[in-house]
């Protein structure tokens, strides 16, 4: 079972336009209905990882292209044992069919943690080791001729014995740079990096470093950016898991503005410092997401009014939260917690990944802790106990009024069921959720689907 509360994950949503849509045209498999779900209508697994050749413990989202394809990653499993990338297909009348696309051996890169993108020829992703122990950045392309095998490329491996470990996923601007985060091995630390591609056809990719967190004096800044980052009017913005405030450090939301004159400095602002106020979040693993309006959205791991007790400490069960941009520039984002999680009566614990805007202003997202009180996951020193949950959140009738949460699912790690959901969801145009479990199932972990 996979602790994220001590090891600090997130998950990357994405906001500039892909080249390849992620809406699901395919059509949901029979799902039996989830007994412990308030108001889901189905609910099932689509796919148990096994291991071997077969991928094993998925931490990241999956993504869905234009004919209803779901692509993943796998932290480990796959020919090596050191994780794949696979593919989910559906015919009409037959259950889920999975290939493996991809399985890393090492010189190639290892243990993906975070999701692919696409690309537009092929898919791009990272790796949080190697042989080097640094991490990569690969390309997946697809072969010219259907059934034969996909190419994996290395466009850049990260040098540091280990201290730029990768598990934010990648951002893909209109012009090809890709955009992702780098931790190091003690705080404060981490980085911002782009990828530019090469100007000509099989030429290097060139790296750069365009914002060093370096903690921080005052307690102003931020440091260890887990998770990926979001687009939105032009800037980028992401979380840091630590620092911020000198007392709490709780982490911060930071933007981060292209410079005016190509090639001079990117401009760091910390929106806002987690902690500073009573009941607010504490400790963000996930990336933002983009709703409309440009509001933010995301989740803290701890932090809240609801205090979580396990048998080695005693803190917030985590939030939900947005962040409303000024209505003037340069003026100050609003900051408030739309939900903050129980971890009693069925209600999830510890949300570790991004969350997704629905069609009509839901939010959808998932905890790793929480929920089923059974056996299967039971409380450890750092460990909140239970499976893990799939949750809704409703906006308010009114401006002001409260958000409401429906627990859509219930993972119980058993009967073939999931446990432990560390990434966000996919949803398709039709409203199917799709997610992954990092354990349960055959043994190995899962993809699921939910129809709220």
């Amino acid at each position: 079972m996979t602790n994220y509360m001590t090891t600090s994950r997130g998950r990357c949503a994405q906001r500039w336009p892909q080249p390849l849509p992620l809406v699901l045209l395919a059509a949901l498999a029979i799902l039996a209905p989830s007994p412990s779900a308030a108001q889901a209508t189905s609910y099932g697994v689509i796919y148990s990882f096994k291991g071997k050749p077969d991928g094993a413990n998925p931490r990241a989202a999956v993504i869905i292209d234009k004919d209803g394809a779901l692509y993943g990653t796998t932290y480990v499993g796959g020919a090596s044992g050191l994780g794949t990338v696979f593919e989910l297909t559906k015919a009409a009348g037959q259950p889920w069919s999975e290939t493996v696309l991809h399985s890393f051996s090492g010189p190639d890169g290892s243990n993906p943690r975070a999701n692919v993108v696409f690309g537009s020829k092929a898919l791009y992703g990272t790796t949080a080791t190697d042989s080097g122990n640094a991490g990569t950045v690969f390309e997946l392309a697809p072969p010219s001729v259907a059934g034969s095998a996909w190419t994996e490329s290395v466009l850049y491996a990260f040098a540091g014995g280990g201290g730029n470990i990768l598990d934010g996923a990648l951002l893909i601007s209109p012009s090809g740079t890709l955009y992702t985060t780098t931790q190091g091995n003690t705080l404060p630390g981490g980085t911002v990096v782009s990828l530019a591609p090469p100007a000509v056809p099989g030429g290097s990719w060139t790296e750069s470093v365009i914002y060093r967190f370096v903690g921080g004096a005052g307690g102003a800044a931020g440091s260890n950016p887990y998770a990926g980052l979001v687009s939105e009017g032009g800037a980028l913005y992401g979380t840091d898991y630590a620092n911020g405030d000198e007392y709490c450090q709780c982490g911060v939301v930071y933007e981060l503005t292209a410079p005016a004159p190509q090639g001079g400095a990117w401009t760091e602002t910390t929106i806002h410092t987690f902690g500073t106020s009573p009941g607010d979040g504490a400790s963000p693993l996930a990336a933002l997401t983009v709703g409309p309006g440009g509001v933010l959205y995301g989740t803290t791991v701890t932090g809240g009014t609801e205090v979580c007790a396990t048998t080695g400490f005693v803190e917030g069960c985590g939030t939900v939260f947005q962040l409303t941009p000024p209505t003037t520039p340069g003026g100050a984002w609003t900051e408030s917690v739309i939900y903050n999680f129980t971890g009693a009566n069925g209600d999830g614990a510890g949300p570790v990944s991004s969350v997704v805007v629905g069609h009509n202003g839901e939010i959808y997202g998932t905890t790793q802790y929480g929920g089923s009180t059974d056996a299967a996951c039971p409380a450890t020193y750092d460990n909140l106990g239970g499976c893990g949950t799939v949750f809704e959140l409703t906006p308010p009738a009114a401006p002001g009024g409260a958000w409401t949460e429906n627990v859509l699912h219930v993972f119980s790690g058993q009967n073939g069921d999931g446990s432990q959901p560390v990434a966000g969801l996919a949803l398709s145009s039709t409203g199917t959720l799709y997610g992954t479990t990092s354990d349960g199932g055959a043994g190995a972990g899962t993809v699921f689907a939910i129809m709220p």
